[in-house]
């Protein structure tokens, strides 16, 4: 379903665990507690879904020896600095850094703080260079502001981000999606009961949909992967804002969108309000002109959403 690193998930849920084996629905096993423990391999294999290894605290060599081990066992090393407000980048990154020399997959978990681009410009810029793969967002306290600071995160465009939060049903889940969320990451509280369930929803909602973390419209307050679904930017409205952010022009985001369109079903539109389906809204926006022009192009709803989907990811390149 989605790839962090070498590590292929099924699901993009994660569970948060002690040494236990998790539900074996869910996309990742987080394995907390892990630093002193020497049997790493019979805990990433007793897993039975893809481990990440969270370790708080660690001398180099033993960050590098436990590296080698999660190459070998295709898990991800996570380096949880969660508790600090802000973090010493350039200490992150060495981190980092090692553990990619052990050919390792990485994960960071961070308060938003730490690497919200209003608090601490250029550090997911850093963080990727330095070869991070996840950004391991812990949203718990933030009340009615994790959507926003998970937004700001995901415009960032950095690594991958698993979005941590006391999620208690499926709505709740796919609004952290919308905002860029990559994979949903669940506390060992959860119920595993739950945490199956959510996995198979979402599982469920990709087969259907094609795009199980699409984001909101611009217009309705969705993060630049939105983009995707705006018309041309021809009058006064968030489009505008969202294209600052993205740091290109009007006219560049037009030649994008139809060099994006370009040899595929989204040429096509006719009747449509500018043409072409590449200027067309998401599915789940009623639109009887959208809909006869997918209709006479001979696509399904959900071909659309995974073409779409293609365009959001050029777009972010």
């Amino acid at each position: 379903m989605l790839k962090i690193g070498y590590a292929s998930l099924k699901s993009p849920v994660a569970m948060i665990c002690h040494g236990n084996a998790c539900p074996p629905d869910v996309g990742l096993a987080v394995l907390e507690g892990v630093e002193e423990r020497d049997d790493i391999d019979a805990l990433v294999r007793d897993a039975g879904v893809p481990a990440v290894l969270s370790f708080r605290s660690a001398s180099p060599d033993r960050l590098l020896e436990v590296s080698r081990t999660a190459s070998r066992m295709h898990a991800i090393l996570e380096i949880d600095l969660s508790d600090e407000d802000s973090i010493d980048l350039i200490r992150a990154c060495g981190m980092i850094r090692l553990i990619k020399s052990a050919g390792a997959a990485t994960s960071l978990r961070v308060s938003p703080d730490a690497v919200s681009p209003k608090s601490n410009p250029g550090a997911i810029k850093s963080l990727k260079s330095a070869g991070l793969d996840l950004i391991h967002l812990d949203l718990r306290g933030c009340d009615g502001s994790a959507t926003s600071v998970l937004r700001s995160v995901s415009d960032a465009r950095g690594p991958g981000i698993m979005a941590l939060s006391e999620v208690r049903s499926f709505e709740e889940a796919k609004r952290l999606l919308s905002m860029g969320a990559d994979v949903i990451s669940l506390r060992e509280t959860a119920e595993e009961d739950f945490a199956r369930w959510l996995s198979t929803a979402l599982r469920k909602f990709e087969d259907i949909t094609g795009w199980y973390n699409a984001p909101k419209h611009i217009c309705a307050g969705g993060d630049l992967r939105g983009l995707a679904f705006c018309c041309p930017p021809v009058k006064p409205c968030p489009v505008h804002g969202a294209l600052k952010r993205l740091g290109i022009t009007p006219d560049e985001f037009v030649r994008r969108k139809l060099e994006l369109a370009r040899g595929t079903p989204l040429e096509k539109g006719e009747g449509t309000c500018f043409g072409s389906l590449i200027w067309c809204c998401k599915i789940t926006k009623p639109c009887y002109m959208r809909d006869a022009a997918l209709r006479r192009a001979g696509l399904t709803p959900k071909e659309y959403m995974i073409l779409k989907r293609r365009v959001a990811e050029g777009l972010m390149r």
